[in-house]
């Protein structure tokens, strides 16, 4: 895990007698210490020090993608603090949403410190699918559609799916039922939308005419 000088750090001010956030102005990364000069964003106080660094401890990984599972090893520091929704990535650069917690004991948990931690269980998060129905008057259809996690869905907005269209008309996301506004394809668990007849696009065939 290769550490980086940060911008910015939380630490004990002399000066405000508190723990406040600090810009780091410079600093130079050791194997278990930073050594800096910062600024107070408090009271403006400049000072040089070294700030012992929390130590890395490599963390067990279970990866769930639709049905394959698999284990891997990742990296974090020991006092991070990890909740359940969190989503981190991977040294290979996927991106996990933490499921669930495992502490030793087979105990799940919301939240706890890294060192605690026995065992995270993950979902790979850089592909993901989402539900869709489409109400037309009686009948339904069930759709699934492919959605990155940044995606945003706007209640009436269109919808276009391979056989059919549908407008947005309600997102369930996992608070809450959005009948106005928004929400992030992470957020979603269904789409419900009204049935729209398929658009295609109409071509100009005048432009292929050629003069003889």
């Amino acid at each position: 895990m290769q550490r980086e000088v940060p911008e910015t750090i939380y630490y004990e001010c002399a000066e405000c007698d508190d723990e406040t956030l600090h810009e780091v102005l410079r600093g130079r990364m050791g194997k278990a210490s930073l050594e800096c000069t910062i600024k107070c964003t408090e009271c403006g106080k400049v000072s040089a020090t070294t700030i012992p660094l929390p130590k890395i401890i490599k963390m067990q990984v279970v990866i769930s993608d639709g049905p394959i599972s698999e284990r891997t090893v990742t990296e974090l520091e020991e006092d991070d603090v990890i909740a359940v929704e969190d989503e981190f990535f991977l040294e290979d650069g996927r991106r996990l949403r933490v499921c669930s917690i495992e502490l030793p004991g087979d105990k799940r948990v919301k939240k706890a410190k890294a060192n605690k931690v026995k065992m995270l269980w993950c979902q790979q998060f850089d592909n993901l699918t989402i539900k869709v129905t489409i109400n037309n008057d009686r009948v339904s259809y069930s759709r699934r559609i492919p959605a990155l996690p940044d995606d945003e869905f706007v209640i009436g907005n269109r919808l276009e799916l391979d056989d059919m269209d549908c407008f947005i008309h309600a997102i369930k996301t996992r608070t809450k039922l959005v009948q106005h506004g928004s929400a992030e394809a992470r957020d979603v668990v269904r789409i419900y939308g009204k049935y729209g007849e398929k658009s295609y696009p109409v071509l100009d065939f005048e432009d292929d005419v050629e003069d003889f």
